[in-house]
């Protein structure tokens, strides 16, 4: 796959994502892959294998329901930059909005790593809680 290729495939993963295609993700997520999450909350840490991401996504939407709105995304022969605004809402209605953006390492059609980064990180500890 080409680098307009993968940046369609992450367009995707966050379609997915919302929808709750868990079979689509399953599928787009290599068995290995690795997702780092940054700060000091009880989403934090990097979870390996799919199955462990795959729980990660369950718990997040748990704690807080996302909501992406994709400002770009580009890509290189390696990596895929998303650049989005993220607001999450919990249950109780609370919610908190930064930007973000997520560096995917893209082979074959399937996430073998991702990274996110946060502008507003202890924001985003202190409304996720530890």
């Amino acid at each position: 796959m080409g680098a307009q290729e993968d940046a369609a495939l992450v367009r995707q993963g966050y379609e997915a994502f919302i929808a709750g295609d868990m079979e689509w993700m399953n599928e787009h997520l290599h068995q290995n892959v690795v997702w780092h999450v940054p700060g000091k909350n009880q989403l934090s840490g990097d979870y390996r294998g799919r199955e462990a991401v795959l729980g990660f996504f369950a718990k997040s939407v748990e704690i807080a329901l996302p909501e992406f709105d994709i400002h770009d995304v580009t890509a290189s022969e390696d990596h895929v930059v998303a650049l989005y605004t993220l607001t999450s809402r919990k249950p109780d209605g609370s919610e908190f909005t930064s930007k973000n953006a997520q560096v995917f390492h893209i082979d074959n059609g399937q996430a073998l790593e991702a990274w996110t980064l946060n502008e507003d990180l202890e924001g985003f500890d202190l409304f996720i809680g530890s």
